[in-house]
């Protein structure tokens, strides 16, 4: 059990936060200068409360010690005498490399990358939509490495949730964790009717509604056993979308090169001097497409939340990490190229893409039709079924862990904190499950403008989950230098420190607040010659550009989709203002850089007692 200060003599000020005296320190400052170390400070002293935060719910109220409760989360150790993070006790560390690596390519390549890829080819052109998800590359790129450091070295469930609280505010990771499990929740349930409408495709006489409940099911049992289990079935999800995706990319060169196709005809860069081509719309095209490409994108950070569950955290998230990052870059930006070489961006079929009910103009799809391949609507079709599966799957097993961290951390009801046997934040799971179904329901009540909200909210809510990574990474940096550590004893360090999470952080803001680009749309409108040269629009609406060729006039006018802006921007005032109430009602302040723990749940403290262990 963890050293009592009032039995051991050792001061206060040489004891961590959970009572561990600060005995062992990285090898950077053994020998060495360490009077850092008893400048750390942690700030412990529960607020008084306002009248105002007494009627706020328990959950919402900040957690006080209890020494049983301590006792509880004592150190338990693996098979491989390293201690297990304190609270990822109950939680099985039965994911190996192999399955993190799945989870979050399985959470990634979806509908995003078989469906909305399409769209971002028209809205750019084939240059402009590489390089949308280039830029889109280089911040996954930022903010996935800034993430491989904090879990490699803080490798917890729910990792970059509890990084908000732990480097910035308590605040800013309550309103930052909750954004990412709604994210979640919302993406589950359009994964649901985008099931029911696979399925239709085949069956169009018989209920989605049906084939969406049983999606459901399946995706619940899968995530009710073992996390082994889940993670199992994750992979092989998995294996299907990337095999896929490594087809198209062999199947796209040949098609390309001429030699495959009906009839075979030797492409090169010929759709690329087609039209507007290579930038359609120009810098506007490539960041409404990088709008498209950053949604896709999302989901890379699941590897994170998986790390408290990892076998071997110190060996395998590392791995994870990179193997994720560059197999994504390379499948994401690989793809888009070869779209953009055998199909043009002006293609009739393409612009039909709407939503997930048009499997048919699939850019997958067509790709593999003019390869000659029989059956190819009917293959993409079967493997985009296995994507939503996938995606809702990983999205179900990442929703339960976020909620179970939030109540270890006294954010949510403490009955969420129940375990089973095999491992399964059980209550957690089946919250999840009933939230998403319910917000899947509003689809089939009339008027499906809410659903249609929350879906849209879904991508920014993922940006500004990647923001709270990159916010976190720079303070704990920061603070890692400050308090004396060295780098070399990082067991992953990112690269090009601290310009990497300045980027990232600058892209995503862009990115959300580019949102609202979108929301005004120029379109052509019927008009008339008159004998005066004065046009007039039928309807009689302002126009705001007229183009007459001599005999025929084309009007246009710019029209603004209130709806969409506001669903694009909604979710940031609703962030603001969690954050601020939480902020008033637990009277937090932003962790000072020389405050912050740096050493629970750390590789450090498993170290050091492991140690102390074996010295025993």
């Amino acid at each position: 059990m963890r050293t009592n200060p009032k039995s051991s003599g050792i001061s206060n000020n040489s004891l961590d936060r959970n009572g561990i005296p600060i005995s062992v320190i990285p090898s950077s400052m053994i020998n060495g200068d360490n009077s850092s170390v008893n400048d750390i400070q942690f700030n412990n002293n529960a607020p008084n409360r306002s009248f105002i935060s007494k009627l706020i719910p328990n959950f919402l109220r900040k957690k006080e010690s209890n020494e049983n409760e301590d006792n509880a989360y004592a150190e338990q150790y693996d098979d491989n005498n390293m201690l297990i993070p304190s609270d990822s006790k109950d939680l099985h560390r039965n994911l190996k490399e192999r399955h993190m690596i799945m989870i979050a390519l399985g959470g990634t390549i979806g509908t995003g990358l078989f469906l909305a890829s399409g769209q971002a080819l028209v809205s750019a052109g084939p240059a402009g939509a590489l390089v949308s998800y280039l830029v889109i590359s280089v911040m996954v790129y930022f903010v996935m490495t800034s993430l491989a450091e904090l879990a490699t070295q803080y490798p917890i469930s729910g990792s970059f949730n509890t990084f908000g609280s732990r480097f910035v505010d308590e605040a800013f990771g309550f309103a930052l964790a909750y954004n990412y499990y709604f994210s979640w929740v919302t993406t589950i349930a359009g994964e649901l009717v985008a099931a029911g409408l696979i399925i239709q495709y085949w069956l169009p006489n018989f209920p989605s509604i049906i084939w969406s409940i049983l999606g459901m099911l399946v995706m619940f049992l899968l995530n009710a056993f073992t996390v082994k289990g889940y993670g199992e079935a994750e992979y092989w999800f998995a294996m299907i979308k990337v095999v896929t995706v490594l087809f198209f990319l062999l199947i796209g060169v040949l098609v390309d090169a001429g030699a495959m196709g009906k009839p075979r005809k030797t492409i090169g860069f010929e759709n690329w001097r087609k039209g507007e081509a290579p930038f359609v719309g120009g810098v506007a095209g490539i960041i409404t497409t990088s709008i498209i490409s950053g949604f896709a994108f999302q989901g890379t950070e699941a590897v994170g939340i998986a790390a408290g569950e990892s076998e071997n955290p110190k060996r395998d998230v590392p791995r994870a990490m990179n193997g994720t990052i560059w197999r994504i870059i390379i499948f994401f930006v690989g793809a888009i190229f070869v779209m953009g070489l055998v199909l043009p961006y002006d293609d009739p079929q393409l612009k039909q893409i709407d939503g997930v009910n048009t499997i048919a103009v699939s850019p997958f799809t067509l790709v593999f039709d003019r390869s000659g391949i029989p059956g190819a609507n009917h293959i993409m079709n079967a493997v985009i079924l296995t994507t939503i599966l996938s995606a809702g799957n990983s999205g179900l097993y990442l929703c339960t862990r976020i909620f179970w961290t939030l109540s270890m951390e006294g954010k949510a009801p403490r009955i969420f904190r129940r375990i089973t046997k095999g491992g399964i934040p059980i209550y957690c799971l089946i919250l999840t499950t009933v939230l998403a179904s319910s917000l899947f329901g509003l689809s089939f009540v009339g008027n499906s403008t809410i659903y249609i909200w929350l879906v849209n909210m879904t991508s920014v809510m993922g940006f500004i989950a990647w923001f709270g990574i990159a916010i976190a990474h720079w303070r704990f940096r920061r603070a890692y230098i400050l308090q004396g550590y060295s780098l070399n004893d990082l067991v992953y360090k990112a690269l090009f420190f601290p310009v990497g999470p300045f980027l990232a952080s600058a892209l995503i803001l862009i990115c959300v607040f580019g949102q609202g680009y979108s929301s005004f749309k120029t379109v052509d409108v019927n008009c008339t010659h008159t004998d005066n040269n004065t046009y007039l629009q039928i309807n009689k609406f302002q126009l705001d550009n007229i183009i007459f060729d001599g005999k025929n006039a084309t009007c246009t006018k710019t029209e603004f989709n209130l709806s969409n802006f506001l669903s694009g921007y909604v979710i940031l005032p609703v962030l603001v203002l969690m954050f601020f109430i939480y902020k008033y009602v637990h009277k937090t302040k932003f962790v000072a850089l020389k405050d912050m723990d740096l050493i629970t749940d750390s590789v450090m403290e498993r170290e050091r007692l492991r140690r102390e262990r074996a010295n025993i």
